[in-house]
């Protein structure tokens, strides 16, 4: 024990240190001083307005250079220095409070026997404190326990440097006046407890009236600081709440005087180094000094001199599934909360808990809603897209069997997948098959045509954006990384988005999680990345055109497929599936396929791929009113005569280019229409312009 606390303690321990008188008192000196205490005392409803009194009736009569006055709380068998006078600097802070037994006063509290020292420099008795005593020069000193019938108050503390001497009249006489005193600082206290117990009850009240009033997060809290300060003053109150899918405890709300200081804020706060942390981490109210305070983590130490905090108190949040958060509370003012404050936080900590718990209850749902309703408006595409495709891979050849076969060895797993191809080969096809042959097969599929989207908005596709996030977002969008959590996100043309965007990208694959542009909150996701491409993404890292770490990211499980051309004995059986699935669509009865026509199916080169073969099969349904297939073979005629003087080779991009190339010329330059060069490919209109640009094909 420092000499310090030493001295605290002496004092602390509910006693009285005292001085002697500098004259003999007589019957009359104490009897009128009796009744001058007597008749003022009882006026007083402050403890701090009491003391003073006593120290300026008591002047008159004693000679002091130290007065204390101290509680006791026999709860926690603490005692507490209340009260201060002296004519000597001191470092006894007031509210200091410590354990009784560890103080010589503690025993005066105990026996309500005084304790009284004539001379310091001939005591034997408590060694330590005797030399700190004797530091301050102070020669006299005693205890004189405050009590009641029925309660241990405290202690009266009297100390000086004078020598003097005290006979057993003169403490007699002290003990008398301790009496009257003892009666008012239980009376106080008494009044303290009620006043503090109404307090409690207004602000339940009052903060139960903000909980049903207030739905919104923000304008709730800011009610709550607002109900508080009339109780417990305070420069901040903030919330934190524990995020269990993060195993992270995360400041959500923080209310302050200042507005440019803390707001609503997201960061994460560590158990160990901040009060909100200490509170959740221990599941027990902490309360802080200065000095407590100036050993926490930097942000706490920003906001002490941004606010000029000199206390704080922090208080856990339960419900009946367990902790689920903190409140924590700062003061300017050192010592600014004693019990009663402690236990009015509490109180309105478990209201707040029910709140929070049900706040975020509603925000799961909220955000399950929400999740659920861009969900079924993307389903409803899927399915409008899906009545006129099919999801069936068919095929015999090598290179489908050698598809078919890489699909069954990683589809179980949740590896990342990178399909190659040209346009229309069947990329989509694959990605399907590897989610309904996965385990996520009972979660969402989820594409998106990273080429089809203007870059500006690609950011807010994949990963949703926030209200007021840039101009035009009225409303809060979740994106395709959130729909398809615990599913399948199909990526096509990944080769398309851009080199700012990748960084992004790669932290979803590495870290699982990501923030809506304009947000702050982390999103965690469980969606397995399925991407694909028609362009040579190596070539591209070399060129710089992509980045190296999120190809290799992307590149875990690649999976080639063969163009329509690579596989002419698959052509017959698609040709045949495509027949049915459209004569059933358009209640056509064609059951068969000419066997010309069969063979110029084969020779044709298919620059479209499947697409370009199944956009053709349904013209010719739409145009056959027998039982037999009639293909407009003379579509084909002119490219297959051409196919056979001048084949495709190259890379995918070279033949990618010459096939629109070839079909622009055959439709005499024309893009769009029936009759047009995407009508002949299989795709749509602004995709074809899309690619020429990309492609550096002027149409001509």
């Amino acid at each position: 024990m420092i000499l310090t606390d030493l001295y605290i303690a002496a004092a602390a321990g509910g006693a009285i240190l005292i001085l002697m008188p500098y004259r003999q008192l007589t019957v009359q000196d104490r009897e009128r001083a009796m009744l001058e205490v007597a008749a003022s005392i009882p006026v007083h409803s402050t403890i701090h307005d009491l003391f003073r009194d006593l120290v300026d009736k008591l002047s008159r009569f004693v000679h002091f250079d130290r007065l204390l006055l101290l509680t006791y709380n026999e709860e926690t068998d603490e005692v507490m220095v209340k009260e201060i006078y002296s004519t000597l600097p001191h470092n006894i802070p007031v509210s200091y409070a410590m354990p009784a037994g560890q103080t010589p006063a503690g025993e005066v509290i105990r026996t309500q026997k005084r304790l009284f020292i004539a001379d310091i420099e001939k005591e034997t008795r408590y060694p330590e404190l005797m030399s700190f005593l004797r530091g301050e020069q102070l020669r006299t000193f005693g205890y004189l326990p405050l009590g009641t019938a029925s309660h241990k108050i405290g202690a009266l503390g009297f100390a000086t440097r004078a020598e003097m001497n005290y006979t057993e009249a003169d403490l007699d006489f002290l003990e008398q006046v301790t009496g009257p005193v003892a009666v008012a600082v239980e009376n106080i206290l008494n009044r303290a407890q009620v006043e503090s117990e109404r307090d409690r009850l207004r602000a339940i009240l009052e903060v139960n009236n903000a909980l049903v009033t207030q739905l919104d997060s923000r304008p709730l809290f800011d009610e709550i600081s607002r109900v508080l300060q009339r109780y417990v003053p305070h420069e901040f109150l903030t919330l934190a709440v524990w995020a269990p899918d993060e195993q992270q405890l995360r400041l959500r709300y923080a209310a302050t005087h200042d507005a440019a200081l803390m707001r609503d804020t997201d960061y994460v706060l560590p158990l160990d180094s901040t009060p909100t942390g200490l509170a959740f981490s221990t599941g027990a109210p902490q309360v802080f000094d200065f000095a407590r305070l100036a050993g926490m983590a930097h942000l706490i130490r920003k906001m002490m001199a941004d606010l000029g905090i000199r206390s704080a108190c922090s208080v856990p949040l339960r419900t009946a599934r367990g902790r689920i958060g903190a409140i924590s509370v700062g003061s300017r003012e050192d010592g600014g909360f004693g019990a009663g404050k402690v236990a009015l936080l509490e109180s309105v900590a478990s209201q707040l808990a029910i709140a929070v718990e049900n706040a975020t209850a509603f925000s799961r749902v909220e955000e399950l809603n929400r999740r659920l309703s861009e969900a079924k408006l993307y389903l409803e595409e899927e399915l409008n897209e899906a009545i006129s495709s099919s999801d069936e891979m068919l095929g015999t050849s090598a290179g489908m069997r050698q598809v078919l076969q890489q699909i069954e060895t990683v589809a179980p797993t949740d590896a990342t997948v990178l399909i190659s191809g040209q346009t229309g080969s069947g990329k989509e096809l694959v990605a399907r098959a590897l989610h309904h042959k996965s385990t996520r097969a009972g979660g969402t599929f989820v594409k998106l045509n990273c080429a089809a989207i203007p870059t500006g908005l690609l950011e807010s596709e994949l990963f949703g954006h926030e209200r007021g996030a840039f101009t035009g977002a009225i409303a809060q969008k979740i994106g395709r990384f959130e729909i398809a959590h615990q599913g399948t996100l199909f990526l096509d043309e990944i080769g398309e988005i851009p080199l700012e965007l990748q960084p992004k990208l790669l932290r979803v694959l590495q870290e699982k999680e990501f923030e809506r542009l304009g947000g702050v909150r982390t999103i965690r996701t469980d969606a397995r990345l399925v991407a694909a491409t028609n362009r040579d993404l190596k070539k591209m890292v070399e060129a710089g055109q992509f980045r190296g770490d999120l190809y290799y990211r992307l590149n875990v499980f690649p999976i080639h497929v063969p163009p329509l051309r690579e596989r002419k004995e698959d052509i017959p059986l698609l040709a045949m599936h495509f027949t049915r699935e459209y004569s059933r669509r358009f209640g056509r009865h064609i059951q068969s396929i000419p066997s010309d026509a069969i063979d110029r199916l084969v020779r044709y080169p298919w620059p479209g791929n499947i697409r370009e073969l199944q956009n053709l099969i349904e013209r010719s349904v739409i145009l056959s009113s027998g039982d037999t297939l009639r293909i407009p073979l003379q579509e084909l005629e002119a490219t297959v005569t051409g196919a056979a003087e001048a084949p495709l080779t190259g890379t995918m991009e070279e033949v990618e280019r010459e096939t629109i190339r070839r079909a622009i010329s055959e439709c005499n330059g024309v893009i769009g229409g029936p009759k047009g060069a995407a009508a002949k490919l299989g795709m749509k209109r602004t995709t074809l312009l899309y690619r020429m640009d990309k492609l550096g094909i002027n149409g001509r």
